[in-house]
């Protein structure tokens, strides 16, 4: 049998080597720039412990559990009626709240660089939140058996919807959950939707039994970003209820203690309900803005506001201890924190009230302030501009104009400043002193600044001295000729001043045809 010879070509063998030293710098490549542990950790992150049932839910033991209930949320697994509970307290400076703290997961907080775990969420973007978009819910139920999350992370930019927060948005249930943390917002973020909440960004289900504590600085000077910010959620259309916040807020948009915006929607059972909750930080914007301040709720948009306490102390231009406006009911509810407006120059819209800076076409009933209240425009123990109801309320605060700020006019009174044409005020008192120095002009009353005939004022009482100084002075002693059965069982005190006009009463300042 003949053997076949094969030769080789110069040529042959040159392209030979090419290939194999493409296949060499490859596999180079490869190895410098693709995390091989990650693949390793991320098999080994498949499974929680639990089967996620209600008497064997998914066990959230360690961060790295925090982390694979947030990937695998954001990948579409929205774990509706799973539940978990967290069985230990986790802190995210603390080695012993990871199982390997010095493992890699890669880039979570997108700096673009792959560290450890622990970098990773306590540096750059910190922790990327449980939920991150509309069309990827968290849907299960989460019990945190009163256990904290502590050094939560969070530095706010990227996408063109943010959702920021332990949970970003939430249709499912959180109960007994305890967050500390710290939020900030980029400054170079530009021409985004911005939801910012310490415990969930957005919420439509139920929280329940909560605190949160912690800062959220949310600045920009971009008017066309839109920043809602909230110490417990950024919008809420489900149901609050025994929650509390101890977060200290100052950001340039819409911003309070409970949820920036609180709205009714159709399709979710109690809806826009907030119910027996708490705010103890300081809420203050850094500039005067359109946007309203609250303790509990900054827009409350047909929602209910039941039970709830402010203790902390609210600056803006708009302003309300419960509400900075409200179309909503709110019904037994409390502040003793005072509000303020901010020291700016006036431009007439200001509004500053125990409960409410506005109340627009809506009930305020069995509310009570104690809280010191100071104001330019509309001020008010109860409301500082009131265009609906208020019933059965009662101020206890000092309600002041603020001295080192002129405004064009001020309506200052110890439950309301401004009552206005289809406005009604019925059974409420004032304990509280109503003061203003001289200003260009201001009316000053025991119960209310200015009223409009086709309003009511009704069965008010007033017990605080009221007093005021100007050049023009117009007192106005009637209890019972415009209002229906007031009462007054205390005075007033007026000096004279170099400019400014003054109408004063121990029961309202001015009396207006309408």
């Amino acid at each position: 049998m003949q053997k076949r010879r094969v030769s080789i070509s110069v040529f042959q063998l040159l392209i030979a080597v090419l290939i194999i030293i493409a296949i060499i710098i490859t596999i180079i490549i490869v190895r410098k720039n693709f995390n091989f542990q990650q693949i390793i950790i991320a098999k080994e992150l498949g499974d929680f412990s639990g089967s996620g049932t209600l008497e064997d839910p998914y066990k959230i033991k360690k961060i790295e559990d925090l982390v694979r209930l947030a990937q695998n949320v954001n990948r579409g697994n929205s774990y509706s009626n799973k539940y978990f509970e967290l069985v230990n307290k986790l802190d995210f400076q603390d080695d012993a709240s990871y199982e390997k703290p010095n493992n890699k997961y890669g880039d979570i907080n997108k700096d673009g660089n792959v560290e450890t775990i622990k970098t990773e969420l306590t540096t750059g973007r910190g922790f990327e939140a449980i939920g991150d978009s509309e069309v990827h819910p968290f849907e299960g139920i989460f019990k945190g058996n009163d256990n904290t999350i502590k050094n939560l992370l969070i530095s706010v930019n990227g996408e063109e919807k943010i959702f920021s927060g332990l949970f970003g948005n939430n249709k499912g249930t959180i109960s007994n959950l305890k967050i500390s943390g710290n939020i900030t917002l980029d400054e170079n973020v530009e021409n985004k939707e911005i939801y910012i909440g310490m415990l969930i960004a957005k919420n439509e289900g139920l929280i329940q039994a909560s605190t949160v504590e912690g800062n959220i600085n949310a600045i920009s000077q971009n008017k066309n970003n839109t920043i809602k910010v909230g110490g417990i959620t950024a919008e809420n259309t489900g149901k609050i209820v025994d929650t509390a916040s101890n977060v200290n807020i100052t950001a340039s948009q819409l911003k309070a203690g409970i949820s920036a915006k609180n709205l009714v929607v159709d399709h979710i059972e109690d809806s826009g309900e907030i119910i027996n909750c708490t705010n103890n930080g300081n809420i203050k914007e850094d500039t005067a803005s359109e946007h309203y301040t609250a303790g509990i709720v900054a827009d409350n948009q047909g929602g209910n506001i039941t039970s709830c306490t402010n203790n902390g102390e609210i600056t803006g231009k708009n302003v309300g201890g419960i509400a900075g406006k409200t179309t909503g009911y709110i019904v037994a509810c409390q502040n003793t924190g005072n509000i303020s407006n901010v020291k700016v120059d006036s431009d007439n819209t200001e509004t500053a009230g125990g409960i409410a800076g506005i109340l627009d076409i809506s009930k305020i009933e069995n509310c009570k302030n104690t809280g010191n209240i100071s104001g330019l425009t509309n001020v008010g123990g109860i409301v500082g501009e009131n265009k609906g109801t208020i019933g059965q309320s009662r101020n206890e605060g000092k309600i002041s104009k603020i001295e080192e700020v002129i405004a064009k006019t001020s309506n200052i009174g110890g439950v309301i400043g401004k009552n206005n044409p289809t406005a009604k005020l019925i059974d409420s008192k004032n304990f509280g002193e109503i003061t203003s120095t001289t200003d260009t002009l201001v009316n000053l009353g025991g119960i209310c600044g200015i009223f409009y005939n086709t309003s009511v004022i009704e069965n008010c009482e007033n017990n605080g001295r009221v007093s005021g100084s100007a050049k023009i002075i117009t007192p106005n002693e009637d209890i019972n000729e415009k209002c229906i059965s007031c009462a007054n069982n205390s005075g007033g005190i007026v000096n004279n001043a170099d400019f400014g006009e003054l109408n004063i009463g121990i029961i309202y300042g001015k009396f207006e045809e309408k």
